[in-house]
């Protein structure tokens, strides 16, 4: 009996100990709004009446907008559990994801310098499954599927596919982040239910 109660002491201190190396905030609800938005980005380029310009305008808007939405809705949720917005813990996700993002803007101006916007979604795509993937020892299991999604698909779009750009970007982030999203809130659902549980076993103790 003894042996077991260390054993299972150890194992809680484990948990507790990768839990703090994790950043728990981000929201399910930034993903579906992620996705949704590059859906939304998609219809609208996929109509046809704007420019070949517009291309890349169109997706600075949607990345803005995703970015700040889901900078309001991680930071409402560190608020919740009475967390700074800023911990140490964002901060190191913050310098996983920097260098993906600066080698992505330096790839993007060069390719729209070289009029190859139908390569950007791809680019894009591979860059930010580098970045997921760099987040993934400090962010939810789930970044690391999603990192590795994305970074198949972008490499599978450059390779046989990259002539679609919109059906890329279609996929690889708007179905990606909605499923993201969905997983997520799935997640913090079980995470309430299995505190309520255990907050009533207390109580009864």
């Amino acid at each position: 009996m003894q042996l077991e109660h260390a054993e299972h002491t150890l194992e809680t201190i484990r948990t507790l100990m990768e839990r703090s190396q994790r950043y728990e905030h981000l929201s399910g609800y930034s993903g579906l709004a992620a996705g949704a938005l590059a859906l939304a980005g998609c219809a609208t380029l996929a109509g046809g009446w704007l420019p070949d310009t517009a291309f890349v305008l169109v997706w600075t808007v949607v990345f803005v907008l995703a970015f700040a939405i889901n900078a309001a809705l991680t930071a409402n949720r560190a608020r919740q559990c009475g967390e700074p917005v800023w911990s140490r813990q964002a901060r190191t996700v913050a310098a996983a994801v920097a260098p993906a993002f600066v080698a992505g803007v330096a790839v993007s101006a060069a390719l729209v310098r070289e009029h190859r916007l139908d390569l950007l979604p791809a680019v894009w795509l591979v860059l930010y499954g580098c970045g997921a993937l760099a987040t993934s020892f400090f962010a939810p299991r789930s970044i690391a599927r999603l990192g590795l999604t994305c970074l198949a698909l972008g490499v599978t779009s450059l390779v046989v596919s990259p002539g679609w750009p919109l059906l890329t970007m279609a996929v690889g982030f708007g179905a990606t982040h909605v499923t993201l999203g969905t997983c997520l809130l799935v997640a913090e659902r079980r995470a309430k239910r299995e505190r309520a549980f255990w907050a009533e076993v207390e109580e009864m103790i």
